[in-house]
C-alpha cells in the first residue's frame, strides 16, 4: 500500500474497536502525543473527546497501516450508537 494514498481511498467502513488494556506503551505514547496530555486526563468531566477519538483511530488503523496519520483519522466518519433499551414487555427467563 502506497504511503501517498489519502484516507478517501482507504477502507474506512470498518467498525473501530479498541480495548484500552491491549495498548502497547508506544500506542499510549501516540495517544498522549495527539491529545497533548496524559491519558487519564481524558476521563475528567469537560475533557474534549475529539482528540481522543482521533488518537484511538490512529492507533487502531496503524495496526494495519503504519502510514496512517492523524490527518487521515480526521477524515473518518463516525456513528455513535446507543445500546438498545430492554423491551419491558419481553419475558425474562
Amino acid at each position: 500500500m502506497s504511503a501517498t494514498k489519502n484516507a478517501d481511498s482507504r477502507d474506512l467502513g470498518d467498525v473501530l474497536s479498541l480495548d484500552l488494556d491491549s495498548l502497547t506503551i508506544d500506542e499510549i505514547d501516540i495517544i498522549e502525543e495527539i491529545v497533548d496530555g496524559p491519558l487519564d486526563m481524558l476521563a475528567k468531566p469537560g475533557a474534549r473527546k475529539g482528540p481522543m477519538i482521533r488518537a484511538m483511530a490512529v492507533v487502531i488503523k496503524r495496526r494495519e497501516d503504519p502510514s496512517f496519520t492523524a490527518e487521515d483519522a480526521g477524515r473518518l466518519k463516525i456513528e455513535f450508537k446507543q445500546k438498545a433499551k430492554a423491551d419491558p414487555t419481553a419475558l425474562s427467563e
